[in-house]
């Protein structure tokens, strides 16, 4: 539990540092996504000894597919964050072409990942690792969103 505290912590000042360039940014979500990230999963979901070797390489394979779909949809987000209070209704319209297609990418991705970690391990495991991973999305949104909010604010 307390690896997901850090993990939060981490994701919070990421999402405080918009003011950062968008490369700088992206590095650094990257990396404390993909690296923090892998201990908290492992914390998280119970494998077997002989569970390990297989849900780590389909863990591998999903992450590197995730973190492809994360680029895009963060592109995305950060321009509507830079642009926000002066959006036209055709920009919201093309931000949207853009961002609702990657929620389907993405939801497809878990989807499929869960299948192949619950035929290669259990349903539990497979379980536990869509758990893990929604919730992680979920919090790193919300991350983005209150962030937009504050800087709405300010």
């Amino acid at each position: 539990m307390k690896k997901i505290y850090i993990l939060l912590t981490a994701i919070l000042f990421v999402t405080i540092g918009f003011s950062q360039t968008y490369q700088d940014d992206l590095q650094l979500i990257q990396s404390l996504y993909g690296m923090e990230k892998k201990e908290v999963v492992d914390e998280f979901v119970e494998l077997d000894p002989d569970q390990e070797g297989t849900f780590w390489e389909l863990y591998a394979e999903y992450e590197t597919k995730r973190k492809k779909i994360g680029k895009k949809k963060y592109a995305v987000l950060w321009n509507y964050v830079n642009d926000y209070g002066t959006i036209r209704a055709e920009d919201a319209e093309q931000i949207m072409n853009e961002i609702l297609p990657l929620r389907i990418e993405s939801d497809k991705l878990i989807q499929n990942y869960y299948k192949k970690v619950k035929s290669k391990t259990d349903a539990i495991v497979a379980m536990q690792f869509y758990q893990i991973e929604n919730y992680l999305d979920v919090l790193v949104r919300t991350e983005l969103l209150e962030e937009l909010y504050v800087s709405k604010t300010e």
